[in-house]
């Protein structure tokens, strides 16, 4: 397997770093999710999406527990991702772990997970 080409995503208040296993891809997202960080979280998702498919994990692990805030418009992001993988056969699943204390996450991921609820999981819990 190729090294993992996706550099981390060190926004202003906003970062995002990806690793590679061998049947998962996680992605560490910290900071605060808000107008500075639209553009460059689209962006960074669609390589996230590029780099899943070319080592063919079987899932995209984002780690949302040191993530304090995201807003609707970086959300969007994740729909578009989403949706991307619903017509795909065989495609990666996406989990996303959260922090049991940050009520928003729970609320706001319930809402992607019911989109593609065979695609997508949400767990509180770091369980390998």
């Amino acid at each position: 397997m190729s090294a993992l080409a996706l550099e981390p995503l060190l926004g202003d208040g906003f970062q995002a770093v990806a690793t590679l296993d061998d049947t998962r891809l996680s992605v560490a997202f910290s900071g605060s999710g808000d107008m500075r960080a639209i553009t460059l979280l689209a962006d960074y998702l669609t390589q996230v999406h590029e780099e899943a498919l070319r080592h063919a994990v079987s899932e995209v692990r984002c780690d949302f527990r040191k993530l304090v805030f995201m807003n609707s418009s970086c959300f969007k992001s994740f729909v578009v991702w989403i949706d991307t993988l619903k017509g795909a056969p065989d495609a990666y699943k996406i989990a996303f772990l959260t922090d049991p204390n940050l009520h928003w996450q729970r609320r706001s991921l319930e809402a992607l997970r019911r989109l593609a609820m065979n695609i997508v999981s949400i767990a509180t819990d770091a369980v390998d």
